[in-house]
């Protein structure tokens, strides 16, 4: 431990109990700047974002240099992993810019509002998108910011451009890089910069603060999201991790690597104040009621590469008591100290310390920053999980995505995906009924059109029923075919077509399918065997089976559960703002028209709803079905349906009516 920062426990309690609270984390502002606030001929534009949701890694790009989404409720993707649960790692990310004016220091910074966006996000995909499979543009500059206070202008614009990708070797990061352009100021008031100036000292900075992580139902405060975290950046050597007893002494090889001091890493910690959900007094990684890791990733960032070349300068942490409040204060504790800080050490306890911490990590400086200069920094952005183990596996992951995100870099992105991997298989689930019209469970169809490809190694099919404690699908394999072994897959009707007959299926539940195409070896580049993404929009597939549309009659109308159990498997246990609904009943084998009116015992009218109606909200469902019509057991009052029997009246246009009751018992 001599090689830790030891402060005194006089020194932390200063920290944590200074009533001096510079920048504590304040609910999210979802400012929406007009241009037509200012002056007409302003160049401001309106705030905007978007999502990289096509890999692993989902994440909000905006166009006023915040990475993520800092939104204390409804948060959308922010370094969401996997992404599709809503487990989001990162609070906000964003830039400083800083330099010195005839001999003062000033500083731009993302996080006070100082930049103001210039151009929309847009989104490329296809043959528009020219370095990955998804790139965005937009542009933000310093020149005026109106909703900043005491901001001084450098007189900068900053065009940003950010790559994601599905394939599996790349789709655990994202890549942004900053053209950052010396545009002079603005003398007389329109907005446009006017004169030229130039700059002493320049520093590019990112501040990092990571929430590690947050499920979808916990408050962005909450004692497991962000209060717990740690932060590091290897500008000094690896023995930081043997200060973790959750890491101590693992073979994890990671000590061979050089010291790198251009990467931020953020993982969570125990926080001591509390147990785990396990009852184990160490909640390390989360782990949920039956010791799955809930926050088994490392999130994190990399400055892959700087032109001109900048040094790395410094490393510092603040936490959510003392973020630095000035530019002053901002060159005091966090840039004009060229070291790189190590992890807080509790002398209480010799451990590192868990805090809602954020790493400041600078390069630079440039001497002069010339007038229409640019300095070009290029970053990636990335979430390294190791879901079982976690801790310094998950370590190990990261660096590993970091050498191929640099890998990229260096090679200029020419990596020419479509010709090294084959695409996914064109995958259908279709429902199998018998000659009498029994449900008998589903096919899992896929054509080979990627067995054309020159890479191609052979299939894996998976179905999942169930979530992970990290709300991510719990894929399980249904079998493996491969070119050398175990092949072909079972022949389809039709030609070119794959077949897998699943029987263990249930009306009502929600399944998923996928398969994903497999490639050999592949050595140059060094990527080893790829396999497609779990979620190409090719290969998944959701499905909730149900009966056919009734034609007939209402004979077979039915209410399912039936009575109604609150405790129901199939309902959602854990609402989230993303996915708010909690319960589901069904009407089953329905006309497509049906309107169904539901009733008290006493007669009183508790609720409508109609055929094709689902009360499940989110990203990822199977679709509704119009011989089903779901019940979120809410009254048209908004109030939760009280337990008892309850009267429903089936109306159907070509059909007639049915009445029947069913019973709620909560």
């Amino acid at each position: 431990m001599k090689q830790y920062k030891i402060l005194s426990t006089v020194l932390v309690l200063i920290l944590l109990m200074s009533p001096v609270l510079y920048g504590a984390d304040a609910e999210k502002n979802h400012f929406l700047m007009r241009k037509n606030a200012y002056a007409a001929e302003s160049p401001i534009v309106e705030s905007d974002w978007d999502w990289h949701k096509i890999g692993v890694l989902w994440n909000r790009i905006t166009n006023f240099s915040y990475m993520g989404d800092d939104a204390y409720t409804d948060r959308t993707p922010s370094c969401d992993y996997p992404g599709g649960t809503g487990n989001s790692y990162l609070y906000r990310g964003t830039i400083w810019l800083s330099a010195f004016v005839d001999g003062e220091f000033h500083s731009t910074q993302g996080d006070d509002q100082e930049f103001s966006p210039l151009a929309p996000v847009t989104m490329y995909t296809g043959e528009d998108a020219k370095k990955a499979e998804q790139e965005s543009y937009t542009e933000y500059y310093d020149v005026n910011a109106p909703l900043a206070s005491n901001h001084f202008p450098l007189g900068v614009k900053v065009i940003e451009r950010t790559y994601a990708w599905s394939a599996d070797f790349a789709s655990d990061f994202i890549i942004y890089e900053y053209d950052i352009i010396n545009v002079g100021i603005d003398t007389d008031g329109d907005g446009y910069p006017d004169t030229d100036r130039d700059l002493d000292d320049f520093y590019f900075t990112i501040r990092f603060d990571g929430d590690v992580s947050k499920l979808p139902h916990w408050g962005a405060e909450y004692r497991f999201s962000n209060q717990d975290d740690h932060v590091v950046s290897n500008g000094v050597d690896w023995d930081w991790i043997e200060a973790f007893p959750q890491m101590k002494g693992r073979d994890h090889g990671l000590s061979m690597d050089d010291i790198d001091s251009s990467m931020i890493m953020m993982f969570d910690g125990d926080n001591p104040e509390y147990d785990a959900f396990d009852g184990h007094p160490d909640d390390f990684g989360n782990p949920a009621e039956d010791g799955t890791l809930q926050t088994p990733g490392v999130l994190g960032l990399k400055i892959l590469k700087t032109e001109p070349k900048l040094k790395p300068h410094s490393f510092h942490t603040c936490h959510i008591y003392n973020d630095p409040g000035t530019d002053q204060e901002t060159w005091d504790r966090m840039i004009s100290d060229p070291s790189f800080e190590n992890l807080l050490i509790d002398p209480r306890n010799n451990l590192p310390y868990p805090l809602d911490y954020r790493g400041i990590l600078t390069f630079g400086p440039m001497d002069v920053f010339k007038a229409g200069d640019t300095l070009k920094v290029t970053t990636a952005l990335a979430v390294g999980s190791d879901p079982d183990s976690g801790g310094v596996y998950s370590l190990v992951e990261f660096v590993n995505i970091m050498k191929m995100a640099q890998y990229m870099v260096d090679h200029d992105y020419d990596i020419p995906i479509d010709e090294l991997i084959p695409p996914a298989p064109n995958v259908e689930v279709q429902e199998v009924v018998d000659e009498a019209g029994g449900f008998q469970g589903v096919n899992l169809i896929w054509d080979d059109s990627p067995e054309s490809h020159p890479n191609f190694a052979g299939y894996i099919a998976y179905k999942a029923s169930e979530k992970t404690a990290t709300g991510d699908l719990l894929w399980v394999t249904i079998d493996t075919f491969m070119v050398n072994d175990n092949w072909p897959p079972p022949l389809g009707k039709k030609a070119s077509v794959y077949q897998i007959f699943d029987s263990d299926v249930k009306f009502g539940f929600d399944y998923y399918y996928t398969v994903q195409s497999v490639s050999i070896e592949i050595t140059d580049p060094p990527i080893g065997v790829q396999a497609t993404s779990m979620r190409d929009p090719n290969a998944f597939y959701p499905v909730s089976p149900a009966t056919p549309v009734a034609t007939e009659n209402l004979d077979d109308v039915k209410v399912v559960p039936n009575p109604y159990v609150g405790s129901a498997i199939w309902n959602n246990r854990i609402p989230s703002s993303a996915n708010p609904w909690e319960h589901r009943l069904q009407f089953i084998n329905l006309p497509a028209d049906a309107t169904i009116k539901i009733f008290t015992i006493d007669g009183d009218f508790v609720d409508e709803i109609h055929a094709g109606e689902t009360v499940r909200v989110g990203e990822g469902y199977p679709d509704a079905r119009d011989s089903v019509a779901e019940w979120d057991l809410l009254t048209r009052n908004d109030q939760e349906a009280a337990p008892g029997i309850y009267m429903y009246v089936v109306d159907s246009p070509s059909l007639g009516t049915k009445v029947g009751k069913f019973v709620v018992v909560r």
